[in-house]
């Protein structure tokens, strides 16, 4: 016997789970990528998906709380952490200390993430070695070095990014949303469910719509010494 069981429903789309998952995979690939090139290209999707995740928090946090339209539209032109902050501000956590090591290196990836989306002309101290004969060509060897975000420790350009640079990243944004889910916020994994994932709404009923992919992509992480658990996702 068949069900016809049918009932109108709302899904609620949060990427927040999708870009943590993301930056986990796509590390993940660029830690078993013996070409430098691909590797490169790996890490960078990793790194933007990192940087996109503390974006796409802050704007859970913001959307959770009880605004106004025009005021939500209003903080929503706030940069990220002064979304977080604002955030914690109202709802009475305290602020967010900008002096704290876990806030600064957002503040740097945050920073990493808009130059590469709105890339510039930069200039590159470089060193050019002597050219060879390749035939129909001449080929002209030169060796390139970026400069280091200091908090964060990873290359200012994309172009300079590895494996290294891609855990390092995934480490600096577990390290922040433990600060603030945990230390900060005192959340629940219960709480924060209310808040991160997207969802499916029947009625008055809330049901959590996280791929399983996406959970053991997050929790796969341990591998590499980053610890997500206390987002309570696989619990």
């Amino acid at each position: 016997m068949t069900s016809d069981f049918r009932a109108p429903a709302t899904f609620h789309y949060i990427a927040f789970y999708d870009l943590l998952a993301d930056a986990a995979f796509q590390h993940r690939c660029a830690a078993v990528e013996s070409d430098s090139f691909r590797m490169n290209r790996y890490a960078r999707a990793s790194v933007i998906a990192a940087a996109l995740s503390v974006e796409c928090a802050a704007n859970c946090l913001i959307h959770s709380l009880e605004l106004s339209a025009t005021l939500r539209t209003e903080l929503d032109k706030l940069p990220a952490l002064a979304k977080v902050e604002t955030f914690l501000l109202l709802s009475e956590f305290g602020a967010l200390d900008r002096g704290r090591v876990e806030v600064q290196r957002m503040k740097e990836l945050i920073t990493a993430r808009n130059e590469y989306v709105h890339p510039k002309v930069t200039a590159i101290e470089a060193v050019v070695e002597e050219p060879k004969d390749a035939g129909h060509e001449w080929h002209v060897p030169f060796s390139i070095d970026g400069e280091h975000w200091s908090g964060l420790q990873i290359p200012k350009k994309a172009m300079f990014w590895s494996n290294a640079n891609s855990q390092t990243t995934l480490r600096a944004i577990a390290e922040f949303f433990r600060y603030l889910f945990v230390e900060l916020m005192k959340s629940t994994s219960e709480q924060l469910h209310e808040i991160l994932p997207s969802r499916i709404q029947v009625g008055d009923m809330h049901m959590l719509a996280v791929f399983e992919e996406f959970k053991r992509e997050i929790a796969g992480a341990s591998e590499f010494g980053v610890d997500f658990s206390f987002l309570g996702l696989t619990e």
